[in-house]
């Protein structure tokens, strides 16, 4: 097995944070997330990952790439059987908008990865385990490319079709007609995709369901009516922002933002 750490005490654009392969890998649970942007994958044996309520199978050959601060959990499927990783983890002040450019949210489940990608651990592994500044700056060049051989792979191609396709049809529905009455059929409607499917991948993207952005973008619509009417009556910004019952938006209203509608108008 092999692992370098390589943490560099001052801020670099990009930089190998750790990378290792031929990991015997043991339980890992990260409440708060790693510090890090992360890439696993796995090399022998079937692990199980645990993010954002969602529970993946990494198969032999497949991998995942999280986002820093997203928490997870990771152990092998079976207790009994060895479980063996390769990784690799980066940051830099670059890294944000980097993944930004990406397009990835919180996590990334690679089920085929490119043979560049599942040998990109092994092959970087001495490259990067070097500590001198001129080093890590070569580093950069590296996992510029890691990220764009995730942009090519087809995971990625297929999240972004879904979300062309499914979730900014939504999207741009709710923001027009948010006012009126909206289901889930009429969402279908939109997509012409099954109800079941559109939020299957609507909540992997966005992670809560079409019609949970759709509360959540009526209460952001009735706080700015709070603060540019604040004449108006509960009720009346209540109905205008799509809510047919006073008290459910109060109640939603007070979960979100932790004070009532009237509260609120008071602070303005």
């Amino acid at each position: 097995m092999r692992i370098a750490f390589n943490r560099p005490t001052q801020d670099f654009p990009l930089y190998c944070d750790s990378i290792g392969y031929h990991w015997q890998q043991g339980p890992m649970i990260r409440k708060n997330g790693y510090y890090a942007f992360h890439w696993l994958q796995s090399e022998v044996g079937t692990g199980v990952v645990e993010v954002e309520n969602q529970k993946i199978v990494l198969a032999p050959d497949q991998g995942i790439f999280l986002l820093k601060g997203v928490p997870h959990r990771y152990m092998s499927q079976n207790s009994r059987q060895t479980w063996q990783t390769a990784f690799f983890t980066f940051d830099g002040t670059l890294a944000r908008s980097l993944i930004t450019y990406l397009g990835v949210t919180k996590y990334l489940y690679v089920p085929k990865p490119s043979a560049e990608l599942l040998a990109f651990p092994m092959q970087k592994f001495e490259a990067f385990n070097q500590h001198s500044i001129a080093a890590i700056l070569d580093q950069s060049t590296e996992i510029y490319r890691f990220v764009m051989l995730l942009k090519q792979n087809e995971a990625l191609k297929a999240f972004n079709r879904q979300n062309k396709e499914i979730t900014m049809p939504i999207i741009e529905y709710i923001n027009q007609h948010y006012a009126q009455h909206i289901t889930n059929q009429a969402l279908a409607a939109v997509t012409q995709y099954s109800i079941t499917y559109q939020n299957r991948i609507f909540k992997q993207i966005y992670h809560i369901t079409p019609l949970q952005y759709l509360t959540n973008y009526r209460l952001q619509k009735a706080r700015e009516l709070l603060l540019a009417k604040p004449e108006w009556e509960v009720k009346h910004i209540s109905l205008a922002v799509g809510f047919q019952d006073t008290s459910q938006f109060i109640h939603q209203f007070k979960k979100v933002y932790r004070v009532t509608p009237q509260q609120f108008k008071k602070f303005i």
